[in-house]
């Protein structure tokens, strides 16, 4: 099925929102964060609700299925489908209002839940709910999979928070989702047939529903009928009051779209209950000697009133240690033991809660604030981290939505485990134990082994049958498990689930396949026995991600790059644009090399990863933020290469490419080159010939380059200092403060002679041009260093990362000789905090005089990217951002890190014309307006491109580090 032309025809010349039919745009719609895919048929981005019901009206009018979405987080495939997908993510994101007296919210579907609770949190509360998808995941999808978290106990359902919902019905008219009162409607409307509908399923089938229901409370499977009855087989532990409410209340619509999955309406906007933020928590972590053992201890704990109990296998301890963002957090876990509890107590009397705790006898007891956010944020990335394995047999979410009564985990597990073993693999459990539902991820193969999806599936369907358990319990039906409802519910419980959807949507037209009449739950994989890859043979290495087609499958569709907050990913977080996601541009990459070469060059599919990686800054914030792993900096960095054989580079790369030669040309007549730089007229013209924006001033070079002193003492230890063109060319008075400290704490510099490592190369997608610069580097290392002793330092982070990191993708051959060059590189300022020789000339000027001559010591740092991205060293000593911030703090700067991200620079991006505005766009998130909002405050950073956007951007002087400590200590 294709979309009607008059129908497109209609939605371009009435919308004031977006319109897409497009190959590049269905391939990014294809997928969300489960193991399937199906094409949509075009993709609708609604501007505002008069969109929105616009484009439910002539879907009704021309028949045409409709799916609306939100992040694409969803884990059983339920915002995938052959519909017109409606992104409600990018404009319908208003919190419309916050009313602290009622405890309520009122907000548009596309409203990211972090957000919501941000501004909740300023009268003392939250949405009760609190999946771990959290800081990504939509309201609309949050309501829609009836989500929870690892405070349902507390807190139950989606489904118990809603209040009340304006929404579209399947013909696009509107109503209004609530109590229902006597005068409701009763015409030949969708509502009022929907009423009628609800009130022959509360007679006819109220006693199938109350024999066939789930014996956990937990359960999410199908449409929420109980709630019209009241009913539910049992209760949240904690929970406060009558549940799911009481039998006096007046019948409400509301809790039916919990779950529902788009299948019976559009939501417009909702009114949801808020709870009242705890207090107080204290975490105490339990150790296990298996999965088991912790599990069977689940009913004994909850008798101490924990408000949460969440298992951490240590598999996820060990994969999140090997990821920069989440290893130092990681460290606070106990290592070694098989398994852990997390287990949570809050409440109002900061020491009752640690008198609750102290009784578990606990391993780790979490009471800062601060270590207590470390625990839960490597809990919860563990669905992203357990995808990270680099090889095709993948931990795959099918099964991971089981809830079984608490007083059954053990033995469920003990059920999974044999199931596992029977099929020869294994499985991840982590997750919910306080509410009975573990995360289950059997380790498969999709692509030669799709049999083992559905007999796994069905071994443990009959498990958590037999144990009164539900096979959806927040993740969805989708397309992984509405094929099992009849099994869970029976026929009768299932024609009431059709009455209703009869009645709500008569023509099948909302997310079709969902709940009812789905396809097979093995059939749309988007990895299956079909599934080929054909690759370019590129000069990077890729071996350690299993080859460059793994390293592209990598994504798993997590969807964490749609955050919006940390580094990762900034072009999406000024943009809002799927294509400009670091998921996105992983899913065109993998339908580019998916794709016979033929097909692959008739649909243009690489002018669409091109496209996609044009914006992608090569910041790192994936490397470091994404809890799969995915290097979208060193997989574009291939691309480039390839991809610029066949297509011409622009002029603009070669000078920024090859900026350290330019530069050396340009620095000895440097008046003349800055006349002719800064000159309008010639301005104008290079910027017109090469491609570079008008708006931004060229840097001025230098004559006067630093210089080495002469060390006059005997036996000092040699050092080598890797230079970079920027610090190098342009501002060698901070080259000369990294001298003149070496020199001062007695080293003796030895500079390199090859400038810069070759980042600028590779970022340019001169891989090869970048291989035979580092060969250079390498050769030199090794002539000025034989005995392979001496450190090696420098300024510019991506030019010194590059060295110790980089070049082992470029001479794998060399693997040895690299990874022990590797520990011997250094930023300057993660050196100088492990020199006892700096610290004795710190401390000597410290003693001598009051630091320094500074009128500002307050610091606000920007760091760049590449820092951010740096993973803990082996030495447990601060490294990456955490070394400069330790660096300033010991002498004696009150310094604050900018929490900002990137900074929109990245390098020469924010001098390409056509990214100029983008540029400014991601500085204005954050950067500007914390530079703007600290007028009396230093302005520090690392990186040569972010000290220029400062001073372009907001007019501050942007300082490097090492000058402020060499001015305060020299």
């Amino acid at each position: 099925m294709t979309l009607p032309p008059d129908l497109i025809a209609e939605l371009k010349k009435n919308l004031s929102g977006s319109v897409r039919d497009d190959l590049t745009s269905r391939i990014l719609y294809s997928t969300d964060a489960s193991i399937y895919q199906i094409e949509p048929l075009g993709v609708v981005i609604p501007r505002d609700q008069a969109d929105l019901q616009l484009t439910v009206e002539l879907a009704a009018k021309y028949q045409v299925p409709i799916l609306p979405r939100g992040s694409g987080t969803s884990l059983a495939g339920q915002a995938v489908g052959a519909a017109l997908i409606v992104d409600c993510s990018r404009w319908l994101d208003h919190i419309l209002e916050i009313n602290p007296e009622e405890q309520t919210a009122t907000v548009e579907p596309g409203v990211i839940l972090n957000s919501l609770n941000k501004a909740a949190a300023k009268f003392g509360l939250q949405f009760g709910p609190d999946p771990a998808s959290a800081e990504r995941a939509t309201m609309g999808g949050v309501i829609a999979n009836n989500a929870t978290g690892a405070h349902s106990i507390l807190y139950g359902m989606t489904a118990d928070h809603l209040l009340s919902a304006d929404v579209l019905m399947a013909d696009g008219s509107a109503a209004k989702w609530g109590t229902i009162s006597d005068d409701a409607p009763r015409d030949n409307s969708l509502l009022s047939n929907l009423l009628s509908s609800v009130a022959e399923i509360c007679t006819k089938y109220a006693k199938a529903i109350q024999q066939n229901y789930p014996q956990s409370w937990r359960n999410s499977a199908g449409y929420r009928l109980n709630y019209l009855l009241p009913f539910s087989p049992s209760r949240p532990p904690r929970w406060d009051g009558d549940y799911p409410r009481s039998k006096s209340s007046p019948l409400n619509l509301a809790p039916l779209l919990a779950g529902s999955e788009g299948t019976l309406a559009v939501i417009q906007r909702v009114k949801v209950n808020l709870v009242p933020k705890p207090k107080h928590t204290i975490l105490a972590v339990l150790t296990y000697n298996d999965i088991t053992a912790a599990c069977d201890d689940v009913p004994r704990l909850l008798e101490y009133a924990p408000s949460a109990i969440e298992l951490i296998p240590q598999s996820i301890v060990r994969l999140a240690q090997s990821v920069p963002a989440y290893a130092a957090q990681a460290a606070i876990l106990p290592g070694g033991a098989p398994a852990l509890l997390v287990v949570e107590f809050s409440g109002d009397q900061p020491s009752a809660l640690k008198d609750a705790a102290y009784l578990l006898h606990p391993t780790v007891l979490a009471e800062s604030t601060q270590d207590q956010v470390r625990i839960w944020n490597v809990r919860k990335v563990g669905l992203g981290i357990l995808a990270s394995r680099r090889s095709d047999a993948k931990t795959i979410a099918f099964i991971e939505d089981c809830a079984i009564p608490v007083e059954h985990l053990g033995e469920f597990v003990r059920g999974v485990e044999q199931i596992m073993d029977e099929h020869r693999t294994t499985a991840e459990f982590y997750a919910h134990a306080s509410a009975g539902c573990l995360h289950i991820r059997p380790i498969l193969d999709l692509k030669t082994n799709r049999r083992a999806l559905r007999t796994i599936a069905e071994a443990t369907l009959k498990l958590t049958l037999s144990l009164g358990g539900s096979m959806s319990s927040e993740h969805g039906d989708g397309l992984a498990r509405s094929e099992w409802l009849r099994q869970i519910y029976g026929d009768e419980v299932l024609a009431a689930f059709r009455t209703l959807k009869r009645a709500a949507d008569p023509n099948g037209i909302l997310n079709p396949g969902k709940i009812l009449d789905a396809p097979p739950m093995d059939a749309n994989l988007r990895m299956n026995e079909s599934y080929h890859t054909s690759v370019w043979t590129t000069s990077l290495n890729f071996d350690y991600q299993s080859g460059l087609a793994s390293a592209i499958e990598q994504c798993n569709g997590q969807g964490v790059c749609r955050k919006f907050d940390g580094t990762m990913c900034p072009s999406f977080q000024a943009t809002r644009e799927e294509m400009h996601s670091t998921r996105g541009r992983a899913n065109l990459l993998r339908a580019m090399i998916s794709s016979p070469m033929s097909l692959r060059k008739n649909l243009k599919l690489d002018e669409s990863a091109a496209e996609a990686l044009d914006l992608c800054l090569a910041c790192k914030g994936c490397k470091a933020e994404c809890p799969s792993g995915v290097d979208m900096a060193k997989l574009k960095f291939a691309f480039e290469s390839e991809y610029y054989k066949t297509h011409r580079h622009p002029l603009r790369d070669y000078l920024f490419g090859y900026f350290h030669v330019v530069s050396a040309l340009l620095a000895p007549i440097a008046p003349l080159a800055n006349l002719m730089m800064q000159t309008k007229w010639t301005r104008s013209l290079i910027a017109r010939f090469t491609g570079i924006t008008t708006e931004r001033p060229f840097p001025k070079y230098s004559r006067k380059l630093a210089k080495v002193k002469t060390s006059s003492q005997t036996g000092t230890q040699k050092i080598l200092f890797l230079s970079d063109a920027f610090t190098h060319y342009i501002e060698p008075r901070v080259e000369q403060a990294a001298f003149d400290l070496l020199s001062r704490a007695g080293y003796e510099i030895q500079a390199l002679p090859i400038v810069g490592a070759g980042a600028s190369l590779l970022s340019k997608g001169f891989v090869d041009a970048a291989r035979c610069h580092a060969a250079r580097v390498l050769n030199a290392i090794r002539r000025l260093d034989p005995d392979s002793s001496m450190m090696i330092v420098g300024l510019e982070p991506p030019e010194i990362y590059s060295l110790k990191h980089d070049y082992l993708d470029f001479f794998p051959e060399q693997k040895v000789e690299l990874e022990s060059l590797s520990p011997r590189v250094w930023l300057l300022d993660e050196f100088l905090i492990r020199s006892e020789k700096f610290n004795q000339l710190r401390v000597a000027n410290i003693e001598k005089k009051e630091i320094p001559n500074v009128q500002n010591p307050k610091i606000k740092f920007q760091p760049h990217c590449h820092q951010r991205a740096e993973s803990p060293a082996d030495d447990g000593l601060p490294n990456g951002t955490g070394a400069t911030v330790s660096l300033l703090r010991s002498c004696g700067f009150d310094i604050e890190v900018i929490d900002s991200g990137c900074c929109g620079m990245a390098g020469t991006f924010g001098y390409e014309a056509e990214h100029y505005e983008l540029s400014q766009q991601i500085g204005e998130l954050k950067f500007f307006p914390a530079v703007r909002n600290a007028p009396d405050a230093l302005i520090v950073s690392t990186g040569s491109a972010c000290r220029m956007q400062v001073e372009q951007g907001t007019e501050t002087q942007g300082i490097h580090p090492i000058v402020l400590v060499a001015e305060s200590l020299l």
